[in-house]
């Protein structure tokens, strides 16, 4: 497709004309633009807000004054009183003529009319009754022995045993024992010290030293310090006799310790 001449020059024709009109009409659109006035700046307002005036306290009308009411007609009530009735007399019973003769009572009637006491036969007494029995057994007869056993008293410690006895005797036991396993101190020996130490302690049943503490000292440390360590050398002890072992688990024996030289 070719464009001819004629085409080529009224399209330059056109743009000619657009422009020539462009450059028309642009200086007056500035000019516009410059003339008018810039738009306001926005203003921030606040809407304060006033108080509303205080509405006046309405004032409570006084009461009406109270009417006194009248007073009301007690109207007459109806007859409220209970209705008579009538009393419907019994009718009278037809009582048979007096010509009616009684027919005569026989033996069987009289029986009906009046029957014979009832005999309650009486239970006979037990008294009686094992009384019976007692002469109907035969002389040689013979009771059968109890089924009920009495239980036989467990066995306790006899009353006449004496705890304190006990204790006495078991402390000698003891005293014996200690006295056999006694050493005499080689320093103490040396010096001629003598003295009684009097020591306590606890012991079992089994002859076991629980504790053991120095009750009165000798006076010289080394004796002091034997008696003490003789307590733990000498276990176990003898143990409980029967009697005492029933009625103590433990008990506090007190016994002298005595070193002299001879």
């Amino acid at each position: 497709m070719t464009i001819s001449l004629r085409q080529w020059t009224m399209a330059f024709a056109a743009a000619l004309t657009t422009h020539a009109l462009a450059a028309v009409l642009l200086p007056r659109v500035l000019s516009n633009r410059k003339n008018t006035p810039p738009p306001p700046q926005p203003v921030l307002v606040s809407l304060a807000t006033t108080p509303e005036p205080a509405l006046p306290t309405p004032v409570a009308p006084p009461p009406a004054p109270v009417r006194p009411t009248p007073p009301v007609a007690r109207q007459p009530g109806p007859d409220v009183s209970p209705p008579k009735t009538e009393v419907m007399k019994p009718p009278r019973l037809a009582t048979a003529p007096d010509t009616v003769k009684q027919a005569p009572l026989t033996q069987q009637s009289v029986a009906a009319v009046n029957p014979p006491p009832v005999v309650t036969p009486q239970a006979p007494s037990r008294t009686s009754t094992a009384a019976d029995s007692d002469d109907n057994r035969p002389p040689n007869a013979t009771e059968a022995p109890s089924n009920t056993t009495t239980a036989a008293a467990p066995t306790s410690v006899p009353d006449t045993v004496d705890l304190a006895q006990l204790q006495s005797q078991y402390g000698k036991t003891a005293h014996n024992w200690l006295n056999r396993h006694k050493r005499y101190p080689r320093r103490a020996e040396y010096r001629g010290d003598e003295g009684t130490v009097l020591i306590t302690f606890v012991v079992n049943r089994h002859g076991e030293v629980l504790s053991s503490a120095l009750k009165r000292s000798s006076g010289n440390p080394l004796l002091d310090k034997e008696a003490l360590a003789l307590i733990q050398r000498a276990q176990p002890l003898p143990v409980f006799p029967d009697d005492l072992a029933e009625v103590e688990d433990s008990i506090t024996v007190i016994v002298p310790i005595s070193f002299q030289l001879r």
